[in-house]
């Protein structure tokens, strides 16, 4: 790329993963695309991570430390990528070899695209494929638009409607940070497995699942309010008027109980898809 910056940042926040650090290290700079950056982003660790890091002597490898704030830490990053992409990885997952070169092309071929992510397979305490939807109006207030673990992004996308990891969101803020990026323009999957998830019972995700599934519908309605917005603006006249009021009184039939958040998200994502 340009100016010596690389095509693609790859970031991945670690915290104590000396576990299964050095597969994930090797799984990315075994890719067949070797244009890219590592930016390994220590959220505080207090196990061997940061030795495991410092032990490779690959000049494409930057190890960043930093104090413990997970949000905090993956702004960082994204603060310091210079690639024309992101490739999101967590810390205990592996990169399919062909994951970045996949993406890459992909990318270059689309570029109304501001991000694109793909299938997984799990490994570790069960094995199973995951699929989600590949185009972009399937995927509008879908749970896992794109699996994180998954995730590419245009940067300047970011930089241009001022993106980035918010506070508040519980254990979903990857999930909020999806809900924003499709905002600001079109997402698609890749039908490939890109990347193999670790899996296990002290997952994040599994402890505090009560908390994930919460968190998310509250970023789901955030979205449907911002959805909704832009439709009844674009909406004129009469049609106007009466879209308003139903749409007011569905809301009211949620504030006040009549139907659950989850019946509500699915019924307003119904007519959200089908309106744009």
């Amino acid at each position: 790329m340009s100016n010596n910056n690389p095509a693609i940042s790859v970031m991945i926040p670690v915290y104590n993963a000396e576990s299964f650090l050095q597969e994930t290290i090797d799984s990315v700079l075994w890719q067949t695309f070797t244009d890219f950056e590592l930016l390994l982003m220590d959220d505080g660790s207090t196990d061997n991570s940061s030795e495991i890091i410092r032990s490779y002597d690959d000049p494409r490898i930057h190890y960043v430390s930093c104090l413990h704030n997970f949000i905090e830490t993956l702004n960082r990053g994204l603060d310091m990528a210079k690639g024309k992409y992101i490739a999101l990885l967590d810390h205990d997952d592996l990169m399919m070899p062909y994951r970045l070169q996949t993406q890459f092309c992909f990318m270059e071929a689309n570029p109304h695209l501001v991000a694109s992510g793909g299938f997984m397979h799990t490994f570790g305490w069960y094995a199973e494929r995951f699929e989600a939807p590949l185009k972009h109006k399937d995927l509008i207030l879908y749970y896992s638009p794109i699996y994180n673990p998954t995730g590419f992004i245009r940067r300047d996308v970011l930089l241009q409607h001022q993106i980035k990891y918010k506070q508040g969101y519980s254990f979903s803020a990857d999930f909020k940070l999806w809900m924003d990026i499709m905002q600001a323009g079109e997402i698609a999957n890749i039908p490939k497995i890109l990347t193999l998830y670790r899996t296990n019972k002290e997952q994040t995700s599994v402890k505090n699942y009560t908390d994930c599934v919460l968190a998310a519908q509250k970023i789901q309605i955030e979205a449907i309010d911002s959805y909704l917005s832009f439709l009844i603006k674009n909406i004129s006249g009469f049609d106007n008027m009466v879209i308003s009021k139903f749409l007011s009184l569905i809301q009211s039939l949620k504030s006040r109980h009549f139907v659950s958040e989850k019946t509500y998200i699915q019924f307003m994502r119904e007519i959200i898809v089908n309106s744009i």
